[in-house]
């Protein structure tokens, strides 16, 4: 990914709040500093920013097509990962199967959003002693292209219903 380029990151960024708008940027700020080293042995850090507007993104999404609900929105026990979690969507709290059962293109969208969970935060950001996970500057851009695609692909969702609503 070519971070020059400040596309995918502008288009991400209709979708997000003013402050997951910071974290994008902070991110895009971050990078074109790093332009001028490369001798980090974890490049984990740089997906960060994105990853937390990612996940704030994801909530304000759910409370948008009403698969929450505004407790669960304001609440401090929501968890993303375990209600996207696919190998969870039979129990009553999965949101991966509310999104399949709300639309025909549902399910595609749960897996993406999954994804971009899984290989964009969750895998990166915890710490096993026999699977310490450190990323590459290539593989931090390719997990921040996946969150941006992952938050993309969602906005795009909620416009296209917007257009069938009316």
């Amino acid at each position: 990914m070519n971070f020059s380029s400040p596309e995918l990151f502008s288009k991400a960024k209709d979708f997000l709040s003013e402050h997951q708008t910071e974290l994008i940027e902070d991110t895009q700020l971050v990078l074109k500093k790093l332009q001028i080293t490369d001798d980090i042995s974890d490049y984990s850090f740089i997906v960060a920013s994105v990853a937390k507007a990612y996940e704030g993104f994801v909530k304000d999404f759910f409370l948008k097509i009403k698969v929450i609900s505004i407790e669960e929105y304001e609440g401090e026990r929501f968890r993303v990962g375990k209600t996207l979690n696919p190998s969870l969507r039979y129990k009553r709290f999965s949101v991966f199967q509310k999104l399949a059962n709300y639309h025909d293109k549902g399910e595609e969208l749960a897996e993406t959003l999954w994804d971009a969970w899984k290989f964009g935060r969750n895998e990166i950001f915890h710490y096993f002693p026999h699977n310490y996970k450190s990323l590459s500057r290539q593989e931090a851009e390719e997990r921040i292209e996946l969150l941006l695609n992952a938050i993309i692909k969602a906005g795009e969702f909620i416009e296209q219903e917007k257009k069938t609503a009316y």
